[in-house]
Parts: structure tokens; sequence; C-alpha cells
């Protein structure tokens, strides 16, 4: 092997030992920072997103949630009709989805370091859908398909706002967005057999996201 040769390989093998440890101190860099925001659980000193906005979305989705399960739980007592046992057994279906979609988002909360707001006061201000009710069956089903519609506008810009900077909240409410237009449906078809008039529909929101105002919204 000649002088030159061995001269390259000697540079070549330097070169790449200096990226190993330029690598190596961004290794160790990363984890000093890591380390110094233990206390902070799941959020790491890379999390995009600014948290007060991320937890006042998510403290409103826990607002929604307890809503549902207390409407879905009244019209529940309300329902008497020959329909009463298939209705009854969707509306016990759909509470109990809710109150699990609220775990779900309540511990999400907590590993993103706030506290989950189960204050009753201010719930209905704090809450995306609101607690309505009605004198009829029908009336009930309305208020009941409009309350997930409406949640299903807001947990789509939800899932936006969340896009690629927090992937597991993203995820997160993709799942529970797939419940509550599997309950939207339930209902619209409950609806239409009760009262033909109302029609068989599939809502389409279109503009801009909720949160784009924010700054923040996702991709």
């Amino acid at each position: 092997m000649s002088l030159a040769e061995r001269s390259a390989m000697f540079y070549a093998s330097e070169s790449a030992y200096a990226g190993s440890m330029s690598m190596l101190s961004d290794v160790r860099q990363v984890a000093a920072r890591v380390r110094e925001s233990m206390d902070a659980g799941a959020v790491t000193p890379y999390y995009p997103l600014p948290l007060e906005s991320v937890h006042g979305v998510l403290q409103g989705a826990i607002a929604s949630e307890i809503i549902c399960v207390l409407r879905y739980q009244q019209h529940f007592y309300m329902t008497t009709s020959v329909f009463q046992d298939p209705i009854q057994g969707m509306l016990k279906e759909h509470w109990e989805d809710e109150q699990g979609h609220l775990g779900r988002i309540a511990e999400r909360m907590k590993q993103l370091g706030g506290i989950p707001n189960f204050n009753p006061e201010g719930l209905s201000e704090r809450a995306y859908a609101q607690f309505e009710s009605g004198h009829s069956l029908s009336e009930l089903l309305r208020q009941d398909l409009i309350a997930e519609r409406i949640v299903i506008k807001m947990y789509s810009d939800i899932v936006r706002f969340f896009g690629s900077g927090d992937p597991v909240s993203r995820r997160l409410f993709e799942d529970i967005l797939k419940d509550e237009e599997d309950h939207a449906d339930e209902i619209a078809d409950l609806l239409f057999t009760i009262d033909p008039t109302s029609g068989k529909t599939v809502e389409r929101f279109e503009g801009d996201s909720t949160f784009v105002s924010l700054g923040v919204a996702g991709s």
C-alpha cells in the first residue's frame, strides 16, 4: 500500500471517529435536556406545541364528554315508547363509549402535565357540546344527533390541531372521532325510523379549522 493510500485511510478513519464523537455529543445533550424535564412526564423539551393551548383543547374535550355522558343518561331515563328497548340500548352503549373517551382524554391530559377539570362549575362554558333535551322521542334523538355532529366537527379540527406535532394525541382523537361518527350514524338511522321527515343525511363541514387562530394548526 502506498503512502498516499495509507494517508487517505487514516484521514477517513479520523473523519468517521470525529463524526461518531459529534453524534455521541448530540445524544448526550439530548439526554441531559430530557433528564432536566423528567418531572414533566411525557412532555419532553422537544414537544413542539404550546402546552397552554393543548391543555385548553383537552379540557374542552373532557367537558364535552362529561356533558355527552349526562345527556345520554337523561335521555335514557326519559325514553318511553314502543321503541324503548332498542333506543335505551343504544343510549346506554353511547354513554359507556363517552365514559371511555373521557378516561382516555383525561389520562392524556395527565401525561402532558395538566390536571383534568371535572368541576361541574363552568362545565358548559368549557365544553364544545351543550346539554339539550326535548319533550318527544324525536326531539331527544335530534338533540343527540346535533350534539354528535358538533363534536365530530370539533374533533376533526382537534386532529388537525395536533397534526404531526403530537401524533399520540392525534391518533387518540382519530379513534374517538370514529366512535362519534358511528354514534351519529346510528342516531340518524333511528331518528329516520321514528320520524321519516328528518331524512337521512350526512353532515359535511367546510372552511378553516377551528384552531387555526391558535397559530399551531397541524398538517
